[in-house]
């Protein structure tokens, strides 16, 4: 009798316990994905103001410049509302919004694009690299760029060019926080970078192919890796996956994250479609 109520107690407590840990930990749910007619996109991002998404389409290897790269304009539904809104370029990756501009990386220029006029107004060329392939961008209007090959962040300070910091592992995935740039890189780690110190100090560790990264209200992170996994990182580093479309063969490239919407966009660049997600924080 004793041990049936000391067992029927456990069993409460666990059930209790098991749905705070569950109420406590962020969820993805499936909302919609596009048709696979976006070719190996790569990064996604949000313009409030218009409310849609552009898109950037490699359009064949990412190491391997064509000229048949494009960009796609999308409705908050999925629906494409222009698929090659801007073409003829070599293979835009990441992207980075600042006012009325947009900044694409293609290769070894980062293209700024006026979204008034829907048109390239200037191309940065940035010596040094073979391939630039995500941006962000400060509150001041400073865009970096992380040159994958070459080990390099880069910044683009009033049409300047500048090296930033050298000797980066294969970084790739890039966010702006005050004063740092924070970096995914090659060696599964994400590091923040501190401008003013000049000293990199680890956030997180064995994230492969670190993508995608965005901030959370809560001070916590979304990581995405590449081959389909995102990662919900704590403040403190401490880490969980949230999706794992591995085994489906589902990539997750350059995501973004759109708070007002609770959405979470992922770019599965071989699958060739966006797909959208619920996130319940």
């Amino acid at each position: 009798m004793m041990r049936t109520f000391v067992l029927s107690c456990f069993a409460v407590l666990f059930s209790l316990s098991g749905l705070a840990q569950k109420k406590g930990m962020p969820k993805l749910t499936f909302l919609w994905e596009t048709e696979a007619v976006l070719n190996d996109l790569e990064s996604v991002i949000y313009d409030a103001k218009r409310k849609v998404f552009y898109v950037t389409n490699i359009n064949g290897h990412w190491l391997k410049p064509n000229g048949k790269g494009f960009i796609s304009k999308l409705a908050l539904n999925g629906e494409i509302i222009e698929r090659k809104w801007i073409e003829n370029i070599d293979g835009p990756t990441g992207t980075a919004m600042y006012n009325d501009k947009l900044f694409v990386a293609d290769f070894n220029v980062i293209l700024e694009i006026d979204l008034n006029e829907e048109k390239i107004k200037k191309v940065h060329n940035i010596k040094g690299a073979t391939r630039i392939n995500d941006l962000c961008v400060s509150k001041e209007g400073i865009v970096f760029g992380s040159g994958t090959k070459s080990g390099k962040l880069f910044a683009i300070e009033k049409d300047k060019v500048s090296v930033v910091k050298e000797n980066l592992d294969w970084p790739n995935g890039l966010l702006y926080e005050e004063n740092k740039v924070i970096i995914g890189l090659g060696d599964k780690t994400v590091k923040s970078y501190d401008l003013k110190s000049k000293k990199l100090t680890t956030i997180t560790s064995n994230i492969s192919n670190p993508d995608g990264i965005v901030a959370l209200d809560n001070g916590s992170y979304l990581i995405s890796s590449w081959e389909g996994m995102i990662h919900y990182v704590t403040a403190n580093g401490d880490k969980k996956v949230l999706l794992d479309t591995r085994k489906e063969k589902i990539n997750a490239a350059d995501i973004t994250y759109i708070p007002s919407l609770q959405m979470v966009l992922v770019p599965a660049m071989l699958q060739h479609k966006l797909m959208a997600y619920k996130l319940e924080l």
